[in-house]
């Protein structure tokens, strides 16, 4: 079983102990890592770095609510739960895809709970299945930028600038992906419509959020354009569904 990687952005030190003993207690296998402001977390944030954030709303400095937002601006899918005295904030929480508010002083129930969830939300989590340096390794579809096949290897890039190679080939693995949200726009590429920042048709290229250019063959430019807006449009839908 892997253990949850778990965010305390909390800037009481006191409040941060009781929160860190009532994860030991429950019995989830966590590793935490501390952070005593919003401005402190975001320096050192990167999507898919962590499976659950614990979130204090009212700290010195920006914020929980306003770093939870700059949070979803590049990670639409972390859990995140605000530790709070006051749920004034629901609406913004709500908006912002919040899983939970738990209430200070924090109760181990509740903190066992949303360690549950986010267990069972790593362990359901839908993963491209590799052979990578001899082993088989299971890799989140969320957290997969996008692959490309250089020569007889097969690259993913990954959230917060990981990189794994393994030698197989795009056109085998590709069935796996499907449904997952992805495109096939060049015969080296495909793409995870999550990460595009814009659709540049000039260059040919999808600019990504996290920098990089991801190539578009010339015959799959109208194709491309499509399926992005697609993905905008479902994306915008669901919102008025909210």
């Amino acid at each position: 079983m892997e253990v949850l990687r778990v965010a305390v952005c909390e800037d009481s030190p006191e409040e941060q102990n009781k929160l860190l003993a009532l994860i030991e207690k429950s019995g989830v296998s966590a590793h935490c890592t501390v952070f005593a402001s919003g401005e402190d977390f975001l320096a050192n944030y990167q999507a898919g770095k962590y499976n659950l954030i614990f979130m204090d709303i009212y700290m010195g400095g920006i914020s929980g609510v306003e770093t939870v937002a700059a949070i979803r601006r590049v990670d639409e899918n972390v859990p995140v739960a605000f530790a709070t005295t006051s749920t004034e904030h629901t609406l913004e929480g709500y908006r912002l895809g919040v899983l939970k508010y738990i209430e200070k002083p924090v109760k181990e129930k509740a903190v066992r709970e949303l360690l549950e969830f986010a267990r069972l939300k790593q362990e359901n989590t839908p993963r491209l299945n590799l052979k990578i340096d001899g082993r088989d390794l299971g890799v989140p579809f969320e957290r997969i930028l996008y692959a490309e096949q250089k020569a007889h290897n097969l690259i993913l890039y990954l959230t917060g600038g990981e990189v794994l190679q393994a030698i197989e080939r795009l056109d085998i693995v590709e069935p796996q992906f499907e449904g997952q949200g992805f495109f096939r726009c060049h015969k080296s590429y495909l793409v995870n419509l999550v990460y595009i920042r814009n659709f540049d048709r000039r260059l040919m290229v999808f600019n990504m959020k996290e920098g990089n250019n991801v190539h578009i063959r010339r015959e799959s430019l109208s194709n491309a354009r499509k399926a992005y807006e697609n993905y905008l449009f479902g994306k915008a839908r669901e919102a008025d569904d909210e």
